[in-house]
């Protein structure tokens, strides 16, 4: 298998340069299309005006129209000037509704998705992330940009969780445009069910002709940190894992080591559910 369509989230912040450069060679690299998509939040009544709602004039509404107008600009215009259509197979969407939805909706004719990780500061920590969604609903993997410290290649070493779940399962195959051309790939194993079918799935990647080793992590309390601390040992520019909901609750709350990792990743991490 191969990445032949990547899909890009493009968001209006400090980042958004480094992430469009990330994406653009990742897209040169696996020979692919490259989608920008920009998503803008409908026009809204802001909170505080309660009851007089019903009396909030147009240019309310006029006002955030002309602002995610000047946003688009902004995010197209960079797009555009990094990512040259006569070099490479490339092309740009901008909707209008909710970021995760839109994306995820997008993401399902893509082979991968390039995500912004979410923010931990200010009133967006406290609102449903656009990424969340995307995670559990985009179909295939979901390859999380942290927020500074992008590295100039992704995937040369990478850590693997497994558990012996199926979404580990799932992750693992997704990943493996990335793990056949990966200088080093180590394996990390946490749990009984890992244990027994670490073999089995360390001579999966080996029949790919991946540079794998295998190891068992020692038995702790917070699966997420280990994850982190095991990338960091292993120097690690890619993180592997299958992301977890919790039965009747999948569409709005990941497992706990999924968000740890979402929230405190340094490094890029790549999620399949």
């Amino acid at each position: 298998m191969a990445y032949r369509t990547i899909l890009l989230e493009l968001v209006d912040d400090v980042q958004n340069e480094a992430r469009i450069l990330c994406g653009r060679r990742l897209a040169e690299r696996f020979d692919a299309e490259l989608v920008g998509i920009h998503v803008s939040l409908p026009p809204f009544v802001p909170v505080g005006y309660g009851e007089g709602a019903a009396y909030v004039g147009p240019e309310i509404f006029e006002a955030q129209r002309e602002a995610n107008r000047l946003i688009r600009e902004r995010v197209e215009a960079t797009f555009r000037r990094l990512c040259d259509p006569a070099r490479m197979a490339v092309r740009d969407l901008y909707e209008e509704g909710d970021p995760g939805t839109v994306i995820a909706e997008a993401a399902r004719g893509a082979d991968l998705v390039l995500a912004a990780q979410e923010s931990v500061s200010g009133l967006d920590a406290l609102a449903p992330q656009p990424i969340d969604h995307v995670i559990l609903s985009a179909g295939g993997p979901v390859l999380m940009l942290p927020r500074q410290g992008l590295p100039e290649t992704i995937g040369r070493r990478v850590v693997v969780a497994w558990n012996g779940s199926r979404e580990a399962a799932r992750a693992l195959k997704d990943a493996l445009p990335f793990l056949v051309t990966a200088d080093a790939v180590m394996l990390v194993a946490g749990g009984e069910d890992a244990a027994r079918s670490l073999d089995a799935a360390t001579a999966l990647l080996k029949r790919h002709a991946a540079p794998v080793q295998a190891r068992q992590l020692p038995a702790g309390s917070s699966a997420g940190a280990m994850l982190l601390e095991a990338a960091a040992v292993e120097s690690a520019d890619l993180l592997v894992m299958g992301a977890y909901g919790h039965s009747r609750l999948r569409e709005i709350v990941l497992g706990g080591a999924t968000r740890e990792v979402l929230r405190r990743a340094g490094l890029p991490v790549l999620f399949s559910c």
